[in-house]
């Protein structure tokens, strides 16, 4: 069985690959400087933060924002369709996770009377991805419940490690698994799939 570290290093490798043969293909991301910019400067700081704040940051997502960063795929491409909602694949950098947590500390009482713990936000729901109006962002539990955490709120009922492999197996779409009569090349923009997962 492979370890986190190398789970997550094989997903960030297929990013970069996917990436790259999404923009070769024509592919128009909405923001191409947050596609894959690396880690935030000020990552481990954040994490710290958290960490002081509420609690232990997940392993898996500590290891993704220290060696992958973020993500970002939401974009389109001209001549592919048949999915309405593609449900690309983001990540945000720990500096939204803070600026959650000062929305939360700023209403802590008030959140926690509610019912309403932190969260740490991991992406947009399906809807919003596509600017629709949905639900909930996509969010990990702190303090951590395991070292590859349930990716709340997300259609797939899976952890968020299994989630990225997932999104890679798709090549950076999982929403396309519900759209059968798709027209998106995702074996030429996967190549090599991530085995052993």
């Amino acid at each position: 069985m492979m370890t986190l570290e190398t789970r997550i290093d094989l997903v960030g490798n297929s990013m970069r690959t996917i990436a790259q043969r999404l923009s070769e293909r024509g592919f128009q991301f909405d923001r191409p400087a947050a596609i894959l910019p690396g880690p935030e400067p000020g990552a481990r700081k954040a994490i710290a933060r958290i960490e002081s704040e509420i609690g232990a940051v997940p392993r898996a997502l500590r290891l993704f924002w220290l060696e992958v960063g973020s993500v970002d795929f939401s974009g389109s491409h001209p001549e592919w369709g048949g999915c309405d909602y593609p449900d690309a694949l983001v990540v945000y950098p720990p500096s939204l996770a803070i600026e959650e947590l000062e929305e939360f500390l700023a209403d802590q009482e008030e959140r926690l009377r509610c019912d309403l713990p932190y969260l740490v936000p991991i992406a947009p729901d399906f809807h919003h991805k596509a600017n629709v109006s949905g639900g909930m962002w996509y969010n990990v539990s702190v303090p951590a419940v395991a070292d590859d955490p349930p990716l709340n709120d997300e259609w797939h009922g899976t952890t968020f490690v299994g989630y990225l492999e997932l999104a890679v197996r798709w090549a950076g779409f999982p929403g396309l698994s519900r759209c059968p009569a798709h027209s998106w090349p995702v074996a030429e923009l996967v190549g090599d799939p991530i085995t052993g997962s």
